[in-house]
């Protein structure tokens, strides 16, 4: 079985990822009427020898609309990381992992 983010809203559980691999330590940030879910994963682990960051957007009745996120950003990153919102973009800070 393979790992699965699950975000809790209005009362249910739901997958916002069910990639196979390690999916852990997710940021959920809330702008307008969207939510943001980052998190570490593993599944590019270990063909490229490094950990990413994906993140989804989801609805506020809990529709994902990245199923299993999308790639923002791999090279070394770990498990320390976190995320702002600006005025128009938004700012994920992370560790390097080396």
């Amino acid at each position: 079985m393979s790992p699965v983010l699950f975000f809790v809203l209005s009362g249910f559980d739901f997958a916002v990822c069910t990639a196979p691999s390690f999916q852990d330590y997710p940021v959920v940030r809330h702008l307008d009427s969207l939510y943001y879910v980052l998190w570490v994963d593993e599944r590019l682990f270990p063909a490229k020898q490094q950990y990413a960051i994906y993140g989804a957007r989801v609805t506020g009745d809990g529709h994902v609309l990245d199923p299993d996120g999308r790639l923002l950003f791999c090279d070394s990153t770990d498990s320390r990381f976190d995320a702002a919102f600006g005025i128009s973009s938004f700012l994920v800070v992370c560790r390097n992992g080396c």
